[in-house]
Parts: C-alpha cells; structure tokens; sequence
C-alpha cells in the first residue's frame, strides 16, 4: 500500500503543476517579452512538492513585477490566481488515484 500511495501522489502532483501551469499561461500578460513561455513546473516525487513558476534569471525579475505590479506598473497577477483556481483539486485528485492504484476504479 505505501507504494499505491507514493504513485497516486507523485500523479497528483504532476497533473496539479500541469493545470496551475496552464492556468497560469492562459492569465500571464504577452505584449511583451516571453514571460509565459519562461513558466515552468518543478516536481520532486522525493519530497512530494510541485511547484510552478519562473526560474529563468532573465526573466525572473520581470516576472515579480508582472505579478505584483511596480510604482509605474499596474499589477497583473496570474501565477496566484492559478494556484487558488486548483488548489481543492489536489485532494480530490488524490483521493481519485489512490482509489485507482488500489483497485477501486476512478
């Protein structure tokens, strides 16, 4: 069982990334630069963390101020947006795969 259960969190984890990715693309300002296509998705089955967001140093900065704005810009947040979009499917898709890798269909 402690396998069923590593599987089913390490398959939420990436299909979480996956969506707050694509939320996060779909809301990221593009009049300028390449900000969304610098948006990335970390997984670490090791440590059962996934994070999404911009590691690229150049444009790491630019992304911070998209996010929460600048003096002379106005904010345009879309990585917070994304991740409070799928934040209850986590346990729902959890619960989903354990049901899955245990033999209990979808």
């Amino acid at each position: 069982m402690p396998e069923a259960m590593r599987e089913a969190r390490t398959e939420t984890l990436h299909e979480w990334a996956e969506s707050v990715q694509n939320s996060a693309e779909d809301r990221v300002p593009r009049d300028q630069g390449d900000l969304w296509q610098a948006l990335d998705q970390r997984v670490s089955e090791q440590y059962g963390r996934a994070e999404v967001g911009v590691w690229e140093a150049d444009q790491l900065e630019y992304a911070l101020y998209v996010e929460k704005g600048t003096s002379s810009m106005v904010d345009q947040p879309y990585l917070v947006p994304a991740f409070n979009e799928h934040r209850r499917q986590v346990v729902r898709t959890y619960r989903a795969a354990v049901r899955r890798r245990l033999g209990g269909g979808a």
